[in-house]
């Protein structure tokens, strides 16, 4: 299990999704600095824990980063590029419209 001041993650699930989607969990921590960022509950399935989608803008792109809080830490499942969709979200919220 990797994590620094911010955040933890399995190794395993780091790997995985540098190679999916290009983004290391371990450059991931300064998204939660206070930012500008929409976030919202997953409760689409049972995962026995809350989890959250947060978008934000990460050098430039905005990017769905999926996380739970555990022990004081975001706990990072996922990250990559934002949808269409979700980028409209972020950039309507981000406007106040």
């Amino acid at each position: 299990m990797g994590q620094d001041d911010t955040c933890s993650w399995d190794d395993a699930k780091r790997e995985s999704n540098l190679a999916k989607h290009g983004y290391d969990f371990v450059d991931l921590a300064e998204i939660f600095d206070g930012r500008f960022a929409v976030t919202r509950q997953d409760a689409r399935f049972g995962y026995g824990e809350a989890r959250y989608n947060m978008l934000a803008e990460f050098y430039g792109r905005i990017v769905n980063v999926t996380f739970t809080p555990r022990a004081g830490k975001a706990h990072l499942i996922s990250a990559r590029p934002a949808s269409r969709e979700e980028r409209e979200v972020y950039h309507a919220k981000k406007s106040g419209r």
